[in-house]
């Protein structure tokens, strides 16, 4: 793309639709979230996020897709605005319905598939000791599991504050950074309106929480970031490392997988709704949402910062990365799950009782949080 300003006038689009879908949002009884006993509100919160960050983004694509003078970069833009509209729409009417799982996950099915259909799949990967791989046909089905598994990582991942927007700001507007020298001018600005379009919904939603994401914003948000992953590695040859994006938002999917894990350890229904993700588990210990939101955002630009570096390295040995990242979040991890473990916030398992009761687990996070007020104080 030649036009660096059309990119300027595409990003301020996107940023003024997205503050201003914010106050909108903020004022709109639409799409009204009522806290319950796994919440971490106490008010009514309207969920109409998403629409702001999705206009915000579609806004900034409609003035690149029309004003950029490239008959192709218009159709790649028109390709992945539709794309991205029907993932939206997934979580719209999960969140207008109250979706069962099997139908959330179909929506999510049909997506990967029209994606890899459109798109196609993801052609090449840095496999340890081999290098930069050709996948074949097994590019259709790791791309497949790439991007379901990611939107409802993602989706696990948005319960608290500004998690999810901020960490994907950090994150996309690095890795447009790493897409525009790679050679993927559509992908570099496809995240890095994304990107500005997150950003923008931060004053509404991080700290008091006003206004949340909700599952449109989180499937769309999720989708795009799985798809420019896969999207990015083909257009630039490998060069922006399909493994680019994975180790950017390592902090979401090793807390997804730890907590998955340890639950299916412990013989815990890991398909039961719950709180012991490791960033709930800060949040129930006395962090605030902002401190948490923080948190992650730190690790997210961390990560971003290790992925450039393994870009510096040859394609066999670029696994050091992620396993290196992983070593250190383990270590974070387990210090979380032993303060947690001790403050009594793990669900007791009892010959009889799966589980225990949330009443019982809401008044002990009550009365940590008070401890840890008190303590602050």
């Amino acid at each position: 793309m030649d036009q660096p300003f059309i990119i300027i006038a595409a990003a301020f689009v996107a940023l003024t639709v997205s503050l201003a879908g914010g106050r909108l949002g903020m004022a709109s009884a639409f799409l009204p979230d009522q806290p319950n006993h796994r919440s971490s509100h106490t008010h009514t919160t309207s969920r109409a996020g998403g629409l702001s960050i999705f206009a915000a983004w579609l806004s900034g694509m409609f003035v690149i897709g029309a004003f950029s003078g490239d008959a192709d970069l218009a159709i790649e833009a028109v390709k992945l605005s539709g794309l991205a509209a029907l993932a939206f729409l997934v979580g719209l009417a999960d969140d207008r319905w109250a979706l069962r799982p099997a139908f959330k996950f179909a929506g999510q099915f049909v997506v990967a598939g029209l994606f890899m259909w459109i798109c196609g799949p993801l052609e090449m990967a840095p496999l340890p000791f081999f290098g930069e791989t050709t996948l074949g046909l097994a590019g259709y089905g790791l791309t497949a599991f790439w991007i379901i598994g990611f939107m409802n990582a993602f989706n696990f991942m948005d319960g608290v504050n500004g998690i999810a927007a901020g960490c994907t700001a950090i994150g996309l507007g690095a890795y447009a950074v790493i897409a525009s020298f790679s050679g993927a001018p559509m992908t570099a600005a496809a995240a890095l309106l994304l990107a500005v379009a997150c950003f923008g919904f931060l004053p509404a939603n991080l700290g008091r929480g006003r206004l949340f994401m909700g599952d449109s914003g989180s499937q769309a948000a999720s989708f795009l970031i799985a798809a420019l992953a896969v999207y990015g590695a083909n257009a630039s040859g490998g060069r922006a490392s399909a493994l680019v994006l994975p180790v950017i938002f390592l902090p979401f999917i090793f807390d997804v997988t730890w907590t998955l894990a340890r639950r299916l350890f412990r013989g815990q229904n890991i398909l039961k709704a719950h709180r012991e993700h490791l960033y709930q588990l800060r949040n129930r210990l006395g962090a605030s949402h902002a401190r948490v939101a923080i948190i992650y955002m730190t690790l997210t630009a961390f990560s971003a910062a290790a992925a450039i570096l393994m870009l510096t390295l040859a394609p066999a040995v670029q696994v050091l990365a992620p396993a290196i990242l992983c070593a250190v979040f383990a270590v974070l991890a387990a210090m979380t799950q032993a303060e947690a473990a001790k403050a009594g916030l793990l669900a007791i398992l009892a010959p009889d009782v799966p589980e225990v009761d949330e009443r019982l687990q809401t008044a002990r996070d009550t009365d940590v949080a008070t401890r840890s007020a008190s303590a602050a104080e």
